[in-house]
């Protein structure tokens, strides 16, 4: 009878690494159709005292298990215009309090890249039927996805103000 109780035990330790180890590689490599479906992103702009657009800043935050950072770069593609820029980032280790739970942030990463467009991409977002963002983390995973219709117009309008 004790061993079967050991067993059965095993058995159960097992199920759960295994449910555990596809739980959590589902959420560091989900899909999905669109930048603001896969993480949290955060576009603003700042206008000049002549009321013309002066600055335009990306703000990305993404959550996950693995503990890889991402690189310091954010690749910016509206339709056949690329522009390549460097970006700040930082990563905060997972919170692992059950007491004060947060499903983005208890036993997951944060990892998050600020990046400021140049001037000359302004144009490009303007007039641009799809734009792409691709970011990398420092395990070789790419993300590139494009903004969905909703985020282009707000960007767009963004751009447009004066």
């Amino acid at each position: 009878m004790k061993n079967k109780l050991i067993i059965l035990f095993g058995i159960m330790l097992i199920m759960f690494g295994g449910f555990g180890y596809g739980y959590t590689y589902m959420i560091d490599h989900r899909t999905a159709d669109s930048l603001s479906a896969y993480c949290d992103i955060d576009f603003k702009t700042d206008v000049d005292e002549k009321g013309v657009v002066s600055t335009a800043n990306l703000t990305i935050l993404d959550y996950r298990f693995a503990s890889d950072r991402l690189k310091p770069a954010l690749l910016l593609i509206c339709d056949d215009d690329i522009f390549d820029m460097q970006a700040s980032i930082r990563q905060t280790p997972p919170s692992y309090s059950i007491a004060f739970y947060n499903d983005k942030t208890t036993f997951k990463n944060t990892n998050k890249l600020f990046a400021e467009f140049p001037a000359d991409s302004f144009a490009a977002i303007r007039q641009a039927q799809v734009v792409r963002i691709r970011f990398t983390y420092e395990d070789g995973t790419s993300i590139e996805l494009p903004l969905n219709e909703h985020d282009l117009q707000y960007w767009k309008d963004q751009l447009n103000k004066e």
